[in-house]
């Protein structure tokens, strides 16, 4: 029987949940080991409103931290290992990075085929990249990648997802803005992503997973979207930067540079992000071929070096 390692972080269970379902027709045909990262301090949930913030520097800067010790076993022989992660500031949670970047990661993705999972508000490109690299440098093969995100407008997703991680209340906020998160049609839809993976596992062939994945639409990627994230994850480099010249995490020194990008990001979304849009639209027509090459590629499992 086929042995796969399933390794996730979730805070809130959502993104647990939405591998559960993915990995559900590989149930009772294939050995399924669990490994769900478990950080040390752990990250609070729901947050506490300088703590959210405060994980912004770490996150964008892929800086590892510390682990539980994992429960799996490295030397075992896995014939794929499933990665699942949500979005932290356009960029991979700190946990994944931390297993990401460890000696044990080296050995068990050493030359082993990787799906990858996303639980996302709606930008997850940026921090995919660095999964790409990461696995990469761990001598793992990307061969699939899945995402599921929020499919509400950007600034009734950026009202409702504060507010969810700040109460742990996956529910409408005020009665008026839309239930948080992804919704449970598209959670429960994961199933379907299964049996790709199961005959690609069973075949030992994984050169068309991705394409079969695309097929039932694993993965969307919106033009105007995607622009707004690359430039805002250039930005949020220089902010990181910035915020750590006064200390590592949970240093009382850098709370006021924390709480200046807090309501930088917020302006941003609720006031520069609507004209961005709109011209991004307006210049559409002039770099149809550059876009449609580029999300081609966002689509795809293979990295730009």
């Amino acid at each position: 029987m086929k042995k796969v390692l399933v390794i996730t972080y979730s805070q809130s269970g959502q993104l647990d949940e939405i591998v559960e379902n993915v990995i559900s027709p590989l149930q009772g045909k294939a050995e399924i080991v669990y490994e769900k990262l478990k950080p040390v301090p752990p990250f609070p949930f729901p947050w506490k409103d300088i703590s959210f913030w405060d994980a912004m520097p770490e996150s964008v800067e892929m800086i590892p931290a510390t682990l539980e010790p994992f429960k799996f076993d490295p030397g075992e022989k896995y014939d794929l290992i499933i990665l699942g992660y949500p979005i932290w500031f356009l960029s991979p949670p700190i946990p994944l990075t931390t297993f990401l970047k460890s000696e044990t990661a080296r050995k068990v993705l050493n030359d082993k085929p990787v799906v990858t999972v996303i639980g996302a508000r709606n930008m997850w490109v940026s921090a995919q990249e660095d999964i790409k690299k990461m696995i990469a440098e761990a001598g793992g093969k990307l061969k699939g990648n899945i995402v599921l995100h929020d499919r509400h407008n950007n600034l009734s997703s950026v009202v409702t997802i504060i507010y969810w991680m700040m109460t742990g209340k996956k529910e409408r906020y005020l009665s008026v803005f839309p239930k948080p998160g992804i919704s449970d049609e598209d959670i429960a839809g994961a199933v379907r992503f299964g049996n790709p993976i199961l005959a690609a596992l069973n075949n030992n062939n994984w050169d068309s997973l991705q394409e079969e994945l695309l097929k039932l639409k694993a993965v969307e990627a919106y033009p105007s979207v995607i622009s707004m994230e690359r430039k805002a994850k250039r930005i949020f480099r220089v902010w990181s930067r910035f915020i750590r010249k006064k200390g590592g995490p949970g240093e009382k020194a850098r709370e006021t540079r924390l709480k200046m990008f807090k309501w930088y990001l917020l302006f941003v979304i609720f006031a520069v992000s609507p004209i961005a849009t709109l011209v991004f639209y307006l210049t559409y027509p002039f770099f149809f071929l550059k876009i449609k090459r580029k999300m081609k590629y966002f689509k795809s499992v293979t990295l730009n070096q």
